[in-house]
């Protein structure tokens, strides 16, 4: 045999050995992705988490009709009192529903109708001033929703008997009635369709979708858990800190900036939301089967801690700098500029690891665009 016909021989040898590792490897792997129980952790989700939270949601949105309904026969400081009381509580509900837009509430474009802020308030005014409006186009996606009840409702410098006197004794008073209305109506009408949908069906078609591929039940999650953090660390805290434009402060573009007092409250519950979807946990007191387990079940590892470890510390780091920002928010961005960066920079380190580390253990495709390179 000849030298050439040796090496030929070994080099063939110890290409077969090395796809013969790589498939041994990669069965491996399969067998432990294959092994945890993604169908119940997706119960978890839908039954704990998911369809309770937008339960709970509609509740408040019904109260918020309600109070608005009392407003509408009485209209003085106290219904109007009560009414922004509601209007807070479903807000700050809404942070709980908002990262689960997919299925029904992406065909109700959840988010975007409720929460596409700043308001744009020349539009509302416009709206308000003709009496002649569709909310359903996209000329109003600004105009409506929760950031246009907080103009509605907060106004500009404006007092609380101003405020009132805009509702009643304004020449446009029976306009702007009439135009809060349809913004609570559209948004009621909206979280009812999506809860009819999760439980009449859509329920099913999530947890039977237990693959990780573009679509899943899975990627879904793992996306809008994504798009959600994105929509905190720029929307909610860079944009008014000035991360978009050259340092220069824009303290008008804060989530709630009329009602002024709640816009760190609503970063954090957004915040917690992410958490307990990352953790698959309903209650305080109750971590269900989440993607935390996933993470920890499949050994991934960042440096020399599990990855599963290094996600929860940053959740924790993040919350912290958090709750070192007082309310409100266009206030902070210069009082405590360092503390309200410091929070951004955690947000930008839990960012990577939810968005780069996370799907490349779980097998999961990031498919939305943000925009801004991160």
């Amino acid at each position: 045999m000849t030298r050439r016909n040796i090496v030929g021989i070994l080099g063939l040898f110890f290409t077969l050995l090395f796809f013969s590792d790589c498939k041994k490897k990669k069965t491996e792997k399969e067998e432990t992705d294959e092994s945890f129980d993604k169908s119940a952790m997706l119960v978890n989700y839908a039954d704990k988490i998911i369809l309770p939270n937008f339960q709970s949601f509609q509740s408040v949105v019904d109260s918020l009709v309600v109070a608005f309904n009392g407003f509408a026969q009485q209209k003085n400081t106290a219904s109007l009192n009560a009414l922004r009381k509601k209007y807070i509580s479903a807000y700050l509900k809404f942070q709980r529903v908002a990262a689960f837009e997919y299925g029904p509430s992406e065909s109700e474009n959840v988010r975007t109708n409720f929460n596409t802020f700043p308001v744009n308030i020349n539009q509302v005014n416009s709206n308000i001033n003709s009496g002649n409006y569709d909310l359903g186009t996209v000329d109003n996606i600004a105009a409506k929703g929760f950031p246009a009840i907080d103009y509605l409702l907060f106004g500009e410098n404006l007092t609380d008997s101003s405020i009132v006197a805009q509702f009643s004794t304004d020449p446009s008073a029976a306009r702007r009635i009439t135009y809060l209305d349809a913004c609570i109506t559209e948004m009621q009408s909206k979280i009812n369709i999506v809860v009819a949908a999760w439980s009449n069906g859509y329920k099913t078609t999530f947890v039977n979708s237990t693959g990780s591929q573009i679509g899943s039940s899975l990627g879904l999650m793992i996306n809008q858990l994504n798009f959600e953090i994105d929509l905190l660390k720029n929307s909610k805290i860079g944009i008014p800190l000035g991360k978009k434009s050259l340092g220069l402060k824009l303290p008008e573009k804060c989530e709630a900036f009329y009602a002024n007092k709640i816009s760190v409250a609503l970063a954090k519950e957004c915040l917690l939301n992410i958490e307990n979807i990352y953790l698959g946990r309903s209650t305080p007191d109750t971590d269900g089967l989440g993607i935390d387990d996933y993470l920890q079940h499949l050994g991934a590892m960042h440096g020399s801690v599990s990855l599963n470890e290094a996600i929860k510390n940053q959740f924790t780091a993040a919350l912290t700098k958090l709750n070192l920002v007082d309310e409100p928010l266009s206030s902070s961005i210069n009082s405590q500029a360092a503390a309200v960066d410091a929070a951004y920079l955690e947000l930008v380190k839990l960012l990577v690891l939810l968005k780069t580390d996370a799907p490349s253990a779980l097998g999961v495709i990031i498919t939305y665009q943000d925009g801004d390179g991160d």
